[in-house]
């Protein structure tokens, strides 16, 4: 029996080792989608610098035809002053060219805002297609290192249930089966040590009587408290030795 509980003792070390194994292989798609949340992110940026320059072109190309039209408007203003009859006339002419001359004023004030604004979004751009290129190539390596590590991560996956095979198949079919049970409804831990009269699953205290039997490692005992299967270390030790 002691040999069986040797079996069950490394049969849990290969499933904690195969849960472990397990557990990182499900955070890989996360940590995939996080690579490209990164990359979207990068785009975003960039593609967001684009748009501000495409607004304020076309901003300026709106101001400029506003100009044009605008100064058109005063040359046709001052023309008519030549046709002019009265000194009223005159200075309402007068009036009404230095408001359109102001308002082009106002425009060209803003076209200076505009061209300006060009220029950060010109400086913006080029820093976030640098940021992006960078951002892509840190991505790639990383991506790589990630995906080299999944493929370690499988082989090893492999080789340790090909071991669970093994082990298990040297285990006393009725008593794999409990281990099996207590695996599933014991959050993966089915066989602990006892140790100082306490189980070491739920840390409760072993009646004396049962942790001399315990002891022996001659028989299936299991934990009073929580069931699980219990064995005693240092004799397991000690024989080995």
């Amino acid at each position: 029996m002691e040999e069986q509980l040797s079996m069950l003792i490394r049969l849990q070390e290969i499933d904690t080792k195969i849960r472990s194994l397990a557990e990182r292989k499900i955070q890989f798609p996360e940590i995939l989608a996080s690579l490209e949340r990164r990359r979207a992110s990068s785009k975003e940026e960039f593609d967001k610098a684009k748009e501000t320059l495409q607004t304020a072109q076309k901003n300026k190309r709106d101001r400029d035809k506003d100009l044009e039209v605008g100064v058109q408007k005063v040359e046709k203003l001052k023309a008519r002053t030549s046709e002019i009859k009265t000194n009223k006339e005159y200075q309402a002419l007068l009036k009404e060219i230095e408001t359109a001359e102001q308002e082009n004023k106002a425009i060209e004030d803003e076209i200076l805002v505009l061209m300006e604004q060009i220029d950060a979004a010109v400086e913006s751009i080029t820093t976030a297609e640098k940021k992006a290129r960078n951002d892509e190539d840190a991505i790639v390596v990383e991506q790589k290192e990630h995906e080299a590590v999944f493929v370690k991560l499988e082989k090893e996956l492999k080789e340790v249930e090909r071991a669970r095979q093994e082990t298990a198949a040297r285990i006393d079919t009725a008593i794999l089966g409990q281990y099996q049970k207590l695996l599933k409804s014991k959050a993966g831990i089915a066989i602990v040590e006892a140790r100082g009269e306490s189980c070491s699953g739920c840390y409760m205290s072993i009646p004396p009587q049962v942790f001399v039997n315990v002891k022996k490692n001659s028989s299936i005992i299991t934990c009073p408290h929580c069931g699980r299967i219990l064995y005693y270390k240092e004799a397991i030790v000690q024989k080995n030795t």
